[in-house]
């Protein structure tokens, strides 16, 4: 009996942590296609305040943003969906499978950084820039996934 009620608690806390990073691939996601990355501005003598920001649909930004935020936003949904199959359908998921879906969010939350430094490198000397939403949005949503994956793998 005593048995039986460990090996349920183990199997919620599993789903529990499933569930926690799937919520982080989505909160990553909807704050990627919903906010900027980041944004700056600079005093113009002649026209005020000019400024930026790098989103998904950014015309003003680097020509590199959209491929970021769309690499970014690849790399957070192949995590979603294997932790979709893992919650859904455990049966068809193999170990291979999980570990991608491990590797991928820690992914996000490298690139996050990097491209982040990157940013930070081009506006430099602006006089104000700033991360935005979805920075915040997948640097978090991926580190909160990757931990909640890798605490799955080892139980």
């Amino acid at each position: 009996m005593m048995n039986v009620r460990l090996l349920n608690m183990f199997s919620n806390a599993k789903r529990s942590m499933l569930i926690l990073a799937l919520i982080g691939n989505i909160a990553g996601v909807l704050l990627l296609v919903s906010e900027d990355f980041g944004a700056w501005q600079d005093r113009d003598p002649f026209y005020g305040v000019s400024e930026g920001y790098v989103w998904i649909g950014s015309e003003k930004a680097f020509p590199w943003a959209q491929v970021i935020i769309i690499t970014l936003i690849a790399f957070h949904g192949l995590s979603g969906y294997i932790v979709c199959q893992s919650l859904f359908k455990p049966d068809s998921v193999s170990v291979g499978m999980v570990k991608r879906g491990f590797q991928s969010s820690l992914a996000v939350t490298v690139l996050s950084v990097v491209f982040g430094l990157i940013f930070v490198m081009l506006v430099l000397d602006s006089d104000w820039w700033w991360f935005g939403g979805g920075f915040y949005g997948s640097l978090i949503g991926g580190i909160v996934s990757s931990y909640a994956q890798r605490v799955n793998q080892i139980n």
